[in-house]
Protein backbone atom coordinates (compact mmCIF):
# COMPACT_ATOMS: atom_id res chain seq x y z
CA UNK A 1 0.00 0.00 0.00
CA UNK A 2 1.37 3.39 -0.97
CA UNK A 3 -0.23 6.16 1.13
CA UNK A 4 2.19 8.73 -0.27
CA UNK A 5 0.94 8.04 -3.80
CA UNK A 6 -2.66 8.65 -2.80
CA UNK A 7 -1.73 11.93 -1.17
CA UNK A 8 0.25 13.01 -4.20
CA UNK A 9 -2.67 11.98 -6.42
CA UNK A 10 -4.88 14.50 -4.61
CA UNK A 11 -2.29 17.24 -5.08
CA UNK A 12 -1.91 16.37 -8.78
CA UNK A 13 -5.68 16.67 -9.25
CA UNK A 14 -5.81 19.97 -7.37
CA UNK A 15 -2.84 21.19 -9.39
CA UNK A 16 -4.69 20.53 -12.64
CA UNK A 17 -7.67 22.50 -11.32
CA UNK A 18 -5.41 25.40 -10.33
CA UNK A 19 -3.72 25.33 -13.72
CA UNK A 20 -7.09 25.32 -15.53
CA UNK A 21 -8.29 28.39 -13.65
CA UNK A 22 -4.96 30.17 -14.10
CA UNK A 23 -5.29 29.69 -17.87
CA UNK A 24 -8.93 30.87 -17.81
CA UNK A 25 -7.93 33.96 -15.84
CA UNK A 26 -5.04 34.68 -18.21
CA UNK A 27 -7.21 34.41 -21.34
CA UNK A 28 -9.90 36.70 -19.91
CA UNK A 29 -7.24 39.22 -18.88
CA UNK A 30 -5.63 39.11 -22.31
CA UNK A 31 -9.01 39.63 -24.00
CA UNK A 32 -9.74 42.69 -21.86
CA UNK A 33 -6.29 44.10 -22.55
CA UNK A 34 -6.85 43.72 -26.30
CA UNK A 35 -10.47 44.90 -26.47
CA UNK A 36 -9.43 48.05 -28.34
CA UNK A 37 -6.63 46.47 -30.40
CA UNK A 38 -7.13 46.89 -34.11
CA UNK A 39 -4.24 44.62 -35.11
CA UNK A 40 -1.48 42.59 -33.54
CA UNK A 41 2.27 42.89 -34.10
CA UNK A 42 2.05 40.62 -37.14
CA UNK A 43 -0.64 42.82 -38.72
CA UNK A 44 -3.56 40.42 -38.15
CA UNK A 45 -6.68 41.18 -36.17
CA UNK A 46 -6.69 40.03 -32.56
CA UNK A 47 -8.32 36.62 -32.10
CA UNK A 48 -10.57 36.32 -29.04
CA UNK A 49 -9.34 33.57 -26.73
CA UNK A 50 -11.46 31.18 -24.68
CA UNK A 51 -10.25 28.63 -22.15
CA UNK A 52 -12.10 25.38 -22.74
CA UNK A 53 -11.97 22.80 -19.96
CA UNK A 54 -12.40 19.16 -20.88
CA UNK A 55 -12.39 16.03 -18.80
CA UNK A 56 -11.82 12.48 -19.92
CA UNK A 57 -15.03 10.84 -18.71
CA UNK A 58 -13.52 7.36 -19.02
CA UNK A 59 -11.19 8.17 -16.11
CA UNK A 60 -14.15 9.11 -13.93
CA UNK A 61 -16.04 5.97 -14.99
CA UNK A 62 -12.97 3.90 -14.13
CA UNK A 63 -12.79 5.62 -10.74
CA UNK A 64 -16.48 4.88 -10.15
CA UNK A 65 -15.99 1.21 -11.02
CA UNK A 66 -13.01 0.98 -8.65
CA UNK A 67 -15.04 2.62 -5.89
CA UNK A 68 -17.95 0.21 -6.43
CA UNK A 69 -15.59 -2.77 -6.39
CA UNK A 70 -13.95 -1.57 -3.19
CA UNK A 71 -17.34 -1.01 -1.53
CA UNK A 72 -18.59 -4.47 -2.48
CA UNK A 73 -15.32 -6.01 -1.24
CA UNK A 74 -15.73 -4.22 2.07
CA UNK A 75 -19.30 -5.50 2.36
CA UNK A 76 -18.20 -9.08 1.61
CA UNK A 77 -15.21 -9.26 3.93
CA UNK A 78 -13.88 -7.86 7.14
CA UNK A 79 -12.82 -4.24 6.63
CA UNK A 80 -9.57 -4.93 8.46
CA UNK A 81 -8.52 -7.35 5.69
CA UNK A 82 -8.67 -5.08 2.69
CA UNK A 83 -6.38 -6.19 -0.13
CA UNK A 84 -6.68 -3.20 -2.39
CA UNK A 85 -3.03 -2.94 -3.44
CA UNK A 86 -3.87 -3.33 -7.14
CA UNK A 87 -6.68 -0.78 -6.88
CA UNK A 88 -4.42 1.63 -5.03
CA UNK A 89 -1.78 1.42 -7.74
CA UNK A 90 -4.43 2.02 -10.40
CA UNK A 91 -5.78 5.03 -8.52
CA UNK A 92 -2.28 6.49 -8.25
CA UNK A 93 -2.02 6.45 -12.04
CA UNK A 94 -5.30 8.33 -12.50
CA UNK A 95 -4.92 11.93 -13.53
CA UNK A 96 -8.23 13.48 -12.58
CA UNK A 97 -9.12 17.09 -13.21
CA UNK A 98 -9.73 19.16 -16.31
CA UNK A 99 -7.46 19.53 -19.29
CA UNK A 100 -7.55 23.06 -20.60
CA UNK A 101 -6.91 24.34 -24.07
CA UNK A 102 -7.18 27.84 -25.45
CA UNK A 103 -9.37 28.25 -28.51
CA UNK A 104 -9.09 31.36 -30.65
CA UNK A 105 -12.03 32.92 -32.50
CA UNK A 106 -11.79 35.81 -34.91
CA UNK A 107 -14.92 37.88 -34.47
CA UNK A 108 -14.88 41.63 -35.04
CA UNK A 109 -17.16 44.61 -34.67
CA UNK A 110 -16.89 47.61 -36.95
CA UNK A 111 -16.87 51.22 -35.77
CA UNK A 112 -16.96 54.17 -38.13
CA UNK A 113 -13.82 56.29 -37.67
CA UNK A 114 -12.36 57.40 -41.02
CA UNK A 115 -9.51 59.28 -39.29
CA UNK A 116 -8.14 56.11 -37.64
CA UNK A 117 -4.93 54.81 -39.30
CA UNK A 118 -6.35 51.25 -39.45
CA UNK A 119 -9.67 52.26 -41.04
CA UNK A 120 -10.71 50.34 -44.15
CA UNK A 121 -11.57 52.22 -47.39
CA UNK A 122 -15.17 52.68 -46.18
CA UNK A 123 -13.90 54.35 -42.98
CA UNK A 124 -14.63 51.48 -40.59
CA UNK A 125 -12.18 50.24 -37.97
CA UNK A 126 -12.48 46.57 -37.01
CA UNK A 127 -12.05 45.78 -33.30
CA UNK A 128 -12.31 42.38 -31.67
CA UNK A 129 -15.90 41.76 -30.54
CA UNK A 130 -15.03 41.49 -26.85
CA UNK A 131 -17.67 42.15 -24.22
CA UNK A 132 -15.64 43.51 -21.29
CA UNK A 133 -18.43 42.77 -18.80
CA UNK A 134 -18.52 39.09 -19.83
CA UNK A 135 -14.75 38.89 -19.60
CA UNK A 136 -14.82 40.41 -16.12
CA UNK A 137 -17.42 37.82 -15.10
CA UNK A 138 -15.14 35.07 -16.46
CA UNK A 139 -12.27 36.54 -14.46
CA UNK A 140 -14.29 36.63 -11.22
CA UNK A 141 -15.49 33.06 -11.78
CA UNK A 142 -11.99 31.76 -12.56
CA UNK A 143 -10.59 33.60 -9.55
CA UNK A 144 -13.18 32.08 -7.19
CA UNK A 145 -12.63 28.58 -8.56
CA UNK A 146 -8.88 29.08 -8.20
CA UNK A 147 -9.38 30.13 -4.57
CA UNK A 148 -11.60 27.07 -3.96
CA UNK A 149 -8.91 24.75 -5.34
CA UNK A 150 -6.29 26.51 -3.26
CA UNK A 151 -8.47 26.17 -0.17
CA UNK A 152 -8.75 22.41 -0.73
CA UNK A 153 -4.96 22.16 -1.00
CA UNK A 154 -4.55 24.14 2.22
CA UNK A 155 -7.07 21.88 3.96
CA UNK A 156 -5.28 18.74 2.77
CA UNK A 157 -1.96 20.13 3.98
CA UNK A 158 -3.50 20.86 7.38
CA UNK A 159 -4.95 17.33 7.59
CA UNK A 160 -1.56 15.82 6.74
CA UNK A 161 0.14 18.05 9.29
CA UNK A 162 -2.30 17.05 12.03
CA UNK A 163 -1.98 13.38 11.09
CA UNK A 164 1.79 13.56 11.44
CA UNK A 165 1.44 15.15 14.91
CA UNK A 166 -0.42 12.10 16.22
Amino acid sequence: MDPGGRILSFFRTASRGLQAQRIALATATENIANAQTTRTADGQSYAIKRAVHRTDSSQYEHFGQMLSTAASTMNASDGRHLTGADGTRAMNRLELGPETEVIETERTRAEYDPSHPDADPAGYVHYPDINVVEEMARMVSANRLYEANLSSVQSAKEIIKRTLEI
